[in-house]
C-alpha cells in the first residue's frame, strides 16, 4: 500500500512536469502563433496537470492487474496527457505521440504473446482498433465533427484497451463531451454547434476505462474476446 502510494506521487510528478514542456514544444511546432501556449506558462496549468498527473497515476497503480499492464499504462498516460493538452491548445493531435502509443502497446503485446505463448492478444487489438476507425464516424452522422487526427487517436485507444474497453470510453466522452456543452450553454460562451476538441474528453473516457472497466465485471466471458 505505502508503496503504491509513494509510486503515484513520484509518477504523478514527473507525469505533471514533462507533459507541459513537451506539449509546449509539439503545441508552438503546431501553430504560427505563439499566444496558443501561453496558458502552459501559468502556474494554475502547471498545478492542475501535475494533480490529474498524481490522480491517474494513483488508478493505475491500485487497479493493474499485475506489472506488465502497470508499466504499460503508466507509459500510455505520457502521450496521452499530451494529446489533450496539445488538442484543447490549437485542435490537433500529434502524430508523432500516436506513434509512441502504438510502440508501448506493440512491446507490451509482444511480451504477452510470448510470455503466454498465445496469440490471443493480437485479435483483440486488431478488433478495437478497427472499431475505433468505423465508430469515430458516429459523430459525423450526427452532425459533430471530427478531425482526421480524432480518428486516428479513436483508432489507437481502440488498440491499447480493446473493443469492449473503447466502448466504454466512448459512453464516458459523450457524457462529458454533453456536460461541457451544457456549460457552455448556460454560461452562454457557447452551445451544441460549437467545436471542441475531442481529444480531451476521448482521454479522460480512455484513463478512467484503463482504471476501472465496467465490462470486465459485468462481462468477463465476452471481455476476454474483444
Amino acid at each position: 500500500m505505502v508503496f503504491n502510494i509513494i509510486l503515484s506521487i513520484i509518477y504523478g510528478l514527473i507525469l505533471g512536469i514533462v507533459t507541459i514542456p513537451l506539449s509546449k514544444k509539439l503545441t508552438l511546432s503546431r501553430t504560427d502563433d505563439p499566444g496558443k501556449a501561453a496558458p502552459l506558462t501559468k502556474a494554475p496549468l502547471k498545478i492542475a496537470a501535475v494533480v490529474l498527473g498524481v490522480a491517474a497515476s494513483a488508478g493505475v497503480v491500485f487497479t493493474a492487474d499485475g506489472t506488465d499492464i502497470l508499466i504499460r499504462n503508466l507509459l500510455l498516460l505520457i502521450p496521452i496527457f499530451s494529446i489533450s493538452i496539445v488538442d484543447a491548445l490549437v485542435r490537433k493531435i500529434p502524430n508523432p505521440l500516436l506513434l509512441t502509443m502504438i510502440a508501448i502497446d506493440l512491446v507490451y503485446i509482444i511480451y504477452v504473446c510470448v510470455s503466454t505463448q498465445s496469440v490471443d492478444i493480437l485479435p483483440k487489438a486488431f478488433i478495437g482498433m478497427f472499431m475505433g476507425l468505423v465508430v469515430c464516424y458516429i459523430p459525423s452522422v450526427l452532425r459533430i465533427p471530427m478531425g482526421a487526427g480524432d480518428i486516428k487517436y479513436s483508432a489507437v485507444i481502440g488498440m491499447c484497451i480493446y473493443a469492449m474497453g473503447y466502448f466504454q470510453s466512448m459512453i464516458l466522452m459523450s457524457v462529458f463531451v454533453a456536460l461541457f456543452w451544457a456549460y457552455l450553454k448556460l454560461s452562454k460562451k457557447g452551445n451544441i454547434k460549437t467545436q471542441i476538441p475531442m481529444g480531451p474528453f476521448l482521454s479522460v473516457g480512455t484513463v478512467i476505462t484503463m482504471c476501472f472497466s465496467l465490462f470486465d465485471a459485468l462481462n468477463p466471458a465476452l471481455n476476454s474476446l474483444l
